[in-house]
C-alpha cells in the first residue's frame, strides 16, 4: 500500500499539492539569509506522526525544541493538521560541514529527516555524498528529507546550489516581504498526480512570524 504524501505543515501548500510532498522525496527549502526559512523545517518536523530526526547546525537542541513547540501550537491554531507532539522529534546538533551520512549519523528508522542548515555543505561543494546518502535513506523507507538553506542573494545562482536544486525532488522558496505576509512557493515537486496544479504554486504562510525566529541564525 502506497504511503500518503508528507505534509509540510503549511496547510494551504499541502492542499495545493494534493496532500503534500510525495514519499521518497528529498526537498530543498530556500530562503534569503534574513528570512525565516527555518520555519518550514519546524512545521515539517511536527506535521507528521512519522519518526523524525532534526539535524541542526545553527542552534542548540534546546532552542530547536522550543521552536518546534511554537510551530505545533501555531499549527493547531490555523488549521486541523494532526500534528505530532514536538517532544517526539529527535534533535541532534552537528557541525555544519560534518559528513552527513547514514553511517556517521545513524538515521535508524527515522522516516523524516530535516537538516537545518545544509548551506555550509553546499558552499563547500561537498554536498553530493551526504545528499546521496540521505536520498537513499528516504527512498528505502518511503520517507521525506527536507534540506533547509538560508542563502545570501549573491549566492542564489551559484553552481553548487543550481546542481542541488536539479538533484532534489522538490524545491520550495521562502519569500519575505515586510510590507505583506511571508509566502512559500513550490517551484518543483516530482511525483505529483497528473491532475495536480501546474507549478510554480505560491501560498501565503498562515503561521508567519508568530513562530520563534532567530534572525542571527546562531546558537542561542
Amino acid at each position: 500500500m502506497a504511503r500518503d504524501a508528507f505534509q509540510t505543515g503549511v496547510h494551504s501548500l499541502d492542499r495545493a499539492l494534493g496532500g503534500g510532498i510525495p514519499p521518497g522525496s528529498v526537498a530543498v527549502a530556500l530562503g534569503d539569509a534574513r528570512s525565516a526559512v527555518e520555519l518550514v523545517g519546524y512545521r515539517t518536523a511536527v506535521a507528521t506522526a512519522c519518526d523524525t530526526r532534526y539535524l541542526t547546525t545553527m542552534r542548540t537542541p534546546t532552542t530547536v525544541r522550543a521552536a518546534l513547540g511554537d510551530a505545533a501550537n501555531a499549527g493547531r491554531r490555523v488549521d486541523t493538521l494532526d500534528l505530532a507532539h514536538p517532544e517526539t522529534v529527535e534533535i541532534r546538533a552537528v557541525d555544519g560541514t560534518e559528513q552527513t551520512d547514514e553511517r556517521r549519523l545513524s538515521f535508524d528508522q527515522h522516516g523524516v529527516i530535516v537538516v537545518d542548515s545544509f548551506r555550509d555543505l553546499v558552499a563547500s561543494g561537498d554536498w553530493r555524498e551526504p545528499f546521496d546518502a540521505i536520498r537513499e535513506h528516504v527512498r528505502d523507507r518511503e520517507g521525506l528529507a527536507l534540506l533547509v538553506l538560508d542563502v545570501h542573494p549573491e549566492a542564489s545562482l551559484s553552481r553548487p546550489l543550481r546542481q542541488l536544486c536539479r538533484a532534489a525532488d522538490a524545491v520550495l522558496e521562502y519569500h519575505t516581504d515586510r510590507a505583506t505576509e511571508d509566502a512559500l512557493t513550490a517551484r518543483k515537486v516530482r511525483g505529483l498526480a497528473a491532475d495536480e496544479p501546474v507549478l510554480p504554486v505560491t501560498v501565503p504562510l498562515e503561521v508567519g512570524r508568530t513562530v520563534h525566529h532567530d534572525p542571527d541564525r546562531g546558537h542561542q
